[in-house]
């Protein structure tokens, strides 16, 4: 679900403002005499570092600015307690809960499955889930052959020539180069994002060539008719429980790490409108989750 918080207010510059929230009510303080600044806040999005704090950032920001009581925050009613107690006006505005999902074309219940597989590892809701979305049209198909998952893509599409798909991981595994799943830093660091996502499927430079990778940093709030996930190392099961004991180090300071990878998974599995084909690589530390994704309703290819 996504959230529409919208701010107003008036003020000077104040060039101390640091962080990303800081920054932007930084920005919005330059304009002369008023503005409005409109945030949609995804729930569950947190996937950089320094974005663990959530909303309570944003209170912060216009708290710490020049003057804070020149701001009005807009905002349902459930997310003005964050800005209790600050010297902030709040005023109660229900319609800026964005809770109706239109991305998915008919299938608006993809992020209620996805919340019960990584989230809340509630097989039973997420196997009613994946009936219903099959009956939309939507599908979660699972693979432990990488050319098999990009084959049946092809033939999905090849009739049609607008349709976009694209290979997704996780930049935090280590297992994937092997299966030539470039989701390494510097491979990744290459990518050119706008071709990838906009040229034609012929174009060399095109995600639907499936031989270059996005990793959640260039995928998050993007979208593809149809995903290929190659699950990663950094997110996998060890005796009923998610673990990330694989994953890659991650530079800078961290509160919660496993909460990074479960939104991380969140936002991968959420990219594709007409659904994705999961790649779980053939080695015996991903067998667990193979075994589980299949139990939540996912099928083979």
């Amino acid at each position: 679900m996504r959230i529409k918080v919208v701010a107003k207010h008036s003020g000077p510059h104040r060039p101390e403002c640091k962080s990303e929230p800081e920054l932007f009510v930084q920005f919005a303080e330059r304009i002369p005499e008023w503005c409005v600044f409109v945030g949609l806040i995804g729930t569950g999005q947190e996937i950089h570092v320094g974005e663990e704090g959530g909303l309570v950032q944003w209170r912060h920001a216009i708290e710490r600015c020049s003057d804070p009581g020149a701001w009005t925050v807009h905002a349902p009613e459930a997310l003005l307690s964050t800005f209790q107690g600050a010297d902030i006006r709040g005023v109660v505005e229900p319609t800026l809960s964005l809770d109706t999902e239109i991305r998915y074309h008919l299938a608006p219940m993809v992020h209620d499955h996805v919340e019960a597989v990584v989230e809340r590892n509630d097989l039973d809701r997420a196997r009613q889930l994946a009936a219903q979305l099959e009956a939309c049209g939507f599908r979660f198909l699972l693979t432990r052959d990488l050319d098999t998952a990009k084959e049946y893509i092809r033939q999905r599409y090849a009739e049609a020539p607008e349709a976009r798909y694209g290979v997704l991981a996780s930049s935090k595994d280590k297992h994937l180069p092997a299966f030539n799943v470039g989701n390494t830093y510097f491979t990744t660091q290459r990518l050119k994002v706008g071709p990838w996502y906009n040229q034609p499927a012929e174009h060399p430079l095109s995600c639907c060539q499936l031989d270059t990778v996005a990793t959640e940093f260039s995928s998050q709030g993007l979208e593809l008719d149809f995903v290929l996930l190659a699950w990663g190392s950094d997110f996998v099961l060890v005796n009923g429980r998610w673990n990330i004991s694989r994953s890659r180090g991650t530079r800078g300071k961290v509160h919660d790490p496993f909460r990074l990878r479960v939104n991380v998974y969140r936002v991968l599995l959420t990219r594709g409108r007409d659904g994705a084909v999961i790649f779980v690589p053939p080695l015996a530390h991903f067998d667990e989750t193979y075994d589980y994704l299949g139990r939540c309703g996912m099928v083979p290819v």
